[in-house]
């Protein structure tokens, strides 16, 4: 049997897995950690074949002697991400800060305000060099990634330093709502004198990103300490909207969890946590979360979440940390969750002592989901991460 087949009777092993290919690897002397933080989107609307769009934070550019200001570099794909070659960068054309951390990328599925469907839409954070501010930034593009303009402002905070008493904004995160609106989902530092370490909000614009309504409350917990960050969403099949996020904190440690919406806007209460991403074992997710759906695995597919790293019930490392993904075909309750191995194994911060590893891990499906591009920053050395991914079949015997 060759490496990446498999029968429904013998799973694959994660430890037969490729360590993957490199994407990107920082050159020798590049500022500490490297490369990290990717996104990878597919675009429906290119007929150049199977397009993918990657990017991801660029630390060779926030060296004053490499640019003149940091940028996000997008690379692209046209046979499903098998290949890639660098096709643009992002730069900072208003705030002439940089664009420096947390980069994303959404393609409109339909028209959307002033906007053709296929209309790339990319956020980040706009960061001066003494961190002083942030901010977070749209882009647009209607040449499918090849060249980028402003459009808006969502969100201003304070210094670029978390846990300080500063007043940040951080992790933007695109969606279209049920109405067909633009939403960016962002974690928010900016509240603390209500109660809020950190939340996790949303705002919405009615014109494509033009101009955006007031701040709404997703995930809060008002007791100073615990801090929701990290949101990712995805829609499912009925039309019902997912999110993973984080709570780092003293009461869930960096636990992953998972909150439900009938519409892309409406969370329920913002201090219910929701539910945790956590096998019977007790083997839970922690930090850095990514949710994706793909159609395979059974009538209604499966939802697949990746994680920094997986923690048992002490926070201790559990088998498969850095090995596996979590799966679950529970559109109900997701309360039913299982491991399966991950396209890329790679050692996590447990293994490397390296906090930046695998800061966030992207999955993308194949159109018929049987296949899975799973893509992150891996260790390089101890100043230095590069930008790695893999596609594999999925084994979906749950």
């Amino acid at each position: 049997m060759s490496e990446g087949e498999h029968t429904d009777e013998t799973p694959p092993s994660p430890s037969g897995r490729g360590a993957g290919q490199t994407l990107y690897r920082p050159p020798e002397g590049a500022p500490e950690p490297g490369a990290m933080y990717p996104r990878v989107e597919r675009l429906t609307h290119d007929d150049a074949g199977d397009v993918l769009l990657a990017t991801f934070e660029h630390y060779w550019s926030t060296d004053l002697d490499n640019a003149a200001q940091p940028f996000f570099p997008v690379y692209r794909s046209t046979d499903g991400g098998d290949t890639w070659r660098k096709c643009s960068e992002i730069h900072d054309t208003e705030n002439d800060w940089g664009l420096r951390y947390q980069p994303t990328l959404f393609e409109l599925p339909t028209d959307v305000g002033p906007w053709s469907a296929g209309t790339v839409i990319a956020a980040g954070n706009s960061i001066p060099d003494d961190l002083s501010r942030t901010q977070i930034d749209v882009y647009a593009s209607e040449d499918h990634g090849q060249t980028w303009e402003y459009v808006s402002t969502v969100a201003e905070g304070g210094k670029a330093v978390p846990q300080t008493g500063s007043t940040p904004v951080w992790e933007p995160e695109l969606a279209l709502d049920s109405d067909g609106n633009l939403v960016v989902y962002f974690a928010d530092e900016r509240h603390r004198e209500d109660g809020y370490n950190q939340l996790i909000g949303h705002r919405v614009s009615e014109d494509g990103g033009q101009t955006w309504a007031e701040e709404v409350f997703d995930a809060a917990i008002p007791n100073g300490e615990d801090r929701p960050g990290m949101p990712v969403v995805t829609r499912l099949p009925d039309g019902r909207y997912v999110m993973v996020y984080e709570i780092v904190g003293p009461t869930y440690e960096g636990g992953v969890f998972l909150k439900v919406s009938p519409d892309g806007r409406s969370w329920g209460d913002p201090a219910d946590v929701g539910s945790p991403v956590r096998t019977d074992e007790g083997y839970q997710g922690c930090n850095g979360p990514y949710v994706t759906w793909t159609p395979a695995g059974g009538p209604d597919g499966t939802v697949l979440v990746s994680a920094k790293t997986v923690r048992d019930e002490d926070r201790e490392p559990a088998p498969g940390s850095g090995e596996v993904l979590f799966a679950t075909q529970d559109f109900t309750d997701f309360a039913d969750w299982t491991t399966i191995p991950a396209p890329l194994p790679y050692d996590d911060e447990l293994d490397v002592d390296y906090q930046m590893v695998a800061w966030t891990t992207p999955l993308l499906p194949s159109p018929d989901g049987d296949r899975l591009l799973e893509m992150t920053g891996t260790y390089v050395d101890e100043e230095r991460l590069e930008i790695v991914y893999a596609i594999e079949d999925l084994y979906l015997n749950l």
